[in-house]
């Protein structure tokens, strides 16, 4: 059986890769092919394989991509780092604010309050999901105690 340091490895060095493929992807100047992106995702889902409803619209994808992208970051928090799932969701919304901003102020991006809304929503979801799986292994946190000798 792995010692509990190798059976953290792979989780860290996945945390990692995610961490500095999100620092590139938020930072570098990739608006256009995200654009295309969202476009083709679209159409794919509207016409190549219509699963899509008819008001699905392009934002919506890139709503859903936003969510997409930061359940890994809630998750994580949680399962790794063992925070509670309320603040790896505010700790992420701060993040997701502070990318944001520094889009609008800094980079040729544009950085808006519904992608923080939607980055937010993703890392609840996730650390909703981290923590429904530290339950279920077993490795959740015991009840507290209740204060005042009852």
């Amino acid at each position: 059986m792995a010692a509990p340091e190798e059976r953290r490895r792979l989780p860290l060095v996945l945390l990692a890769g995610y961490l500095v493929g999100l620092v590139v992807l938020v930072a570098g100047p990739w608006g256009g092919a995200l654009n295309t992106l969202v476009v083709r995702l679209y159409t794919f889902f509207r016409y190549d394989v219509p699963l899509a409803p008819d008001w699905a619209l392009p934002e919506h994808y890139g709503l859903l991509l936003n969510v997409l992208l930061f359940v890994p970051l809630g998750s994580a928090a949680v399962l790794l780092a063992e925070w509670r799932w309320w603040l790896a969701t505010l700790a992420a919304a701060a993040a997701s604010a502070t990318a944001e901003v520094a889009q609008a102020a800094f980079l040729a991006r544009v950085g808006t309050w519904t992608d923080v809304a939607a980055n937010t929503l993703g890392a609840l979801l996730g650390a909703l999901l981290g923590e429904l799986l530290s339950r279920r292994s077993g490795r959740g946190r015991p009840p507290r105690a209740r204060r005042g000798g009852g």
